[in-house]
């Protein structure tokens, strides 16, 4: 009987590590920013994610119908990374994305406006 509690004890004990570990290691790795939330119907994100060098910036916007056309920018610190007109694929969605520096710092906006309807995100670079 006090073989199978130490047993049991041992297995408890290394889910533990394994899970806290894991999260500890998952978390590190975050070095990026994100932003989410709705407007007017539409929902978007904002997330930055540094890697090999570079930081992606990737905005997605999910609309309420695919083929709808939005003016898209993307800009950091007031200067445009990314400018232009887009299409809701057949999932209803637009997806854009831009580099910077890893090193970069400041502030990212993107801006979504389709119509009346405008979507605005501000996430840090760093």
């Amino acid at each position: 009987m006090n073989r199978t509690k130490i047993v049991i004890a041992t297995v408890m004990a290394l889910v533990v590590v394994a899970v806290v570990g894991g999260l500890v290691w998952w978390q590190s790795g975050d070095d990026g920013a994100r932003q989410a939330g709705s407007c007017d119907g539409a929902s978007y994100t904002l997330e930055t994610d540094r890697e090999d060098n570079t930081t992606e910036v990737s905005f997605e916007v999910q609309a309420n119908e695919p083929g709808q056309t939005w003016e898209v920018r993307i800009e950091h610190d007031g200067e445009a990374l990314v400018e232009g007109t887009r299409t809701t694929d057949e999932d209803a969605e637009i997806d854009v994305d831009a580099y910077l520096p890893q090193d970069a710092t400041g502030e990212i906006t993107a801006t979504a406006t389709q119509g009346d309807q405008t979507c605005t995100a501000t996430v840090a670079a760093a």
